[in-house]
């Protein structure tokens, strides 16, 4: 029930944000602010084959994590996107932007909320829990005794 929930604000709420490092000027536009957005079912399959061709979901140390940033800094690149076409066109774009621009351990960060976010969002629990819902909220009440029995 707990990851029905958690999907479900997931995919409810807003989003996550990250403040970039950025000079004053671009900070006081509010231009140094990333949103990651509630993964689409592609950007879910995009996301999950990066993280199973570098090995992302196992437990790792440090050294081993900052030695697979680019592919990491490609998920997250992915989750910003999050649609067929500006993944198809600009992830490695971004992806060398985000390394560029981005701290190793801001970048770590990022990811470890991105990861969080892509076990959360579970195809069936969502289904069976918004099939849930919605059946609860579209039946008829029973409101009491029935006339004409």
């Amino acid at each position: 029930m707990k990851t029905q929930q958690k999907a479900a604000e997931t995919i409810l709420d807003r989003g996550v944000r990250f403040k970039m490092p950025a000079p004053a000027f671009v900070r006081f536009l509010r231009l140094n602010r990333l949103t990651i957005r509630p993964f689409r079912p592609g950007t879910i399959l995009e996301f999950s084959i990066v993280v199973l061709e570098n090995d992302l979901g196992e437990t790792m140390t440090i050294e081993q994590m900052v030695t697979k940033l680019k592919p990491m800094a490609k998920c997250i690149a992915i989750a910003v996107l999050n649609s067929r076409l500006k993944i198809k066109w600009f992830a490695n774009i971004y992806t060398h932007w985000l390394l560029w621009r981005c701290h190793y351990t801001q970048l770590l960060e990022m990811f470890a909320v991105l990861s969080q976010i892509n076990s959360v969002q579970d195809f069936t629990s969502i289904t069976k829990f918004f099939h849930q819902q919605t059946t609860m909220m579209m039946s008829p009440r029973n409101l009491g005794q029935e006339n004409g029995r």
